[in-house]
């Protein structure tokens, strides 16, 4: 039985292995399946298109035309008597033709500015979407290295709640070595026992801690096969200083430059509306052909065209222009409002964020030391124990002391993993790499 179960667990293991998943993979992954990720690149293509779109306006329009007359009543003219005391005549007369086709194109040659404002503002509006965009795909590796270094902090936990298992297990064996000789009493024994018996669900709590942030790495990356994270918390220190990140970012934050974008736009939509007021001239051709019998002989068919420029002039529209202007104008100072409201927003998240990573890194600093000064605790306390020199209690403080040290260490650096995760997600400046 236990021949066939081992066998299975080894054909299982190479037959569905664990997928290695580092930080940059688990990054690419969420970039490639993450639905609202996606969802956004769709809209920036299709912002894209109206872009390219806008360019047609300045093209010629040419249409071409035709129709098959089914039914129609003619004119009827009434022809004067052409000599005294005759009578009227009415006279029908045909102006149509069964069959008529016609090819129409209008150049636009001046608009008052509508034109090149309508172009310019689509332009602005895809810019803006594109950068929009960028925040959003900054936003999810965010999101997913917060996660990715959650699961690493979860592993580094449980690693160090083993250890100090394992510690609370071999100074509880020490203790019952020395009660079997009789040199430590009972209460000691029964002491150690359950200090190490309490470790147990320490343990299972730190297991279970790991398994609910993989859960949540692997539900925000889209990935459904199990995996192994790799990687450690390894301190790199930050070396660039509040004032480069807060220049760099007023002039790369996609945030910013998305706002700025549609502030733009919006100036551009008040020139439009201005627009409006003037004349228009465009340049029309239209040729057309007609025949009350459909063929193709060139003598059957009669055709006419015209060459004009037409040029137009509103003049009384219900003050609906009026209130177009009004319209744009307010929507111009809002967005100027905006941007400002998010720049000082911005301004306030990147100084949080960063003096977190600095008090982060300060904590690791003094935490690094005191980890190792625990480490040394420990082993002279057991050795002092078994020297009769300190009580067990004593040994178990120094056993809690180093655990609580190492905790302090790698919560001090995934605080400032995180706070750098995050002043990349609001400046758009990449740590450790190319700007």
């Amino acid at each position: 039985m236990y021949r066939k179960l081992w066998v299975f667990f080894v054909v299982g293991f190479f037959l569905f292995p664990q997928t290695k998943l580092d930080l940059e993979t688990a990054v690419n992954f969420a970039l490639s399946h993450s639905p609202a990720y996606l969802q956004a690149e769709k809209a920036l293509e299709s912002t894209k298109a109206k872009a390219r779109q806008a360019t047609s306006i300045f093209l010629p329009r040419v249409k071409l035309q035709g129709q098959n007359i089914l039914k129609k009543k003619v004119f009827t003219i009434e022809m004067p008597p052409f000599f005294p005391g005759d009578k009227p005549k009415r006279v029908k007369m045909d102006f149509t033709r069964k069959y008529q086709f016609g090819l129409n194109i209008t150049q636009p040659i001046f608009s008052s500015g509508q034109l090149i404002s309508t172009y310019s503002i689509a332009q602005l509006q895809a810019r803006a979407e594109e950068e929009n965009f960028r925040q959003k795909r900054l936003d999810l590796i965010f999101q997913v290295k917060k996660a990715f270094y959650s699961v690493l902090l979860a592993k580094k936990a449980l690693e160090i709640q083993r250890e100090s298992s394992k510690l609370a297990y071999t100074h509880y064996m020490q203790v019952k070595a020395l009660y079997d000789v009789g040199s430590a009493t009972r209460f000691e024994l029964l002491q150690a026992k359950v200090n190490w018996e309490n470790t147990k669900p320490e343990l299972i709590k730190a297991e279970n801690n790991l398994k609910l942030a993989k859960l949540s790495l692997k539900s925000l990356i889209g990935i459904d096969e199990g995996f192994e994270v790799e990687g450690e918390l390894r301190f790199v220190p930050m070396e660039v200083g509040i004032s480069e990140l807060e220049k760099y970012m007023l002039s790369h934050s996609p945030a910013l430059l998305s706002v700025k974008y549609r502030r733009e736009a919006a100036a551009k939509g008040i020139r439009l509306a201005k627009a409006q007021f003037g004349p228009t001239i465009a340049l029309t051709f239209d040729y057309n052909f007609r025949s009350d019998y459909f063929n193709l002989k060139a003598s059957n068919w009669e055709d006419y065209y015209t060459l004009a420029l037409v040029i137009s002039m509103p003049l009384f529209s219900g003050f609906s222009r009026v209130e177009e202007v009004r319209y744009s104008t307010s929507l111009y100072h809002a967005a100027k409002f905006g941007e400002r409201a998010l720049r000082d927003n911005l301004l306030l998240r990147l100084r949080s964020a960063y003096k977190k990573a600095r008090e982060a890194q300060a904590s690791y600093m003094s935490a690094r030391d005191t980890v190792q000064e625990a480490r040394e605790g420990v082993r002279l306390a057991e050795v002092s124990y078994r020297e009769s020199l300190v009580t067990s209690l004593q040994v178990e403080q120094a056993r809690l002391s180093l655990k609580m040290a190492e905790m302090n260490m790698y919560n001090a650096l995934y605080r400032y993993y995180v706070s750098l995760a995050e002043i990349e997600s609001i400046t758009g400046y990449k740590f450790g790499g190319e700007k």
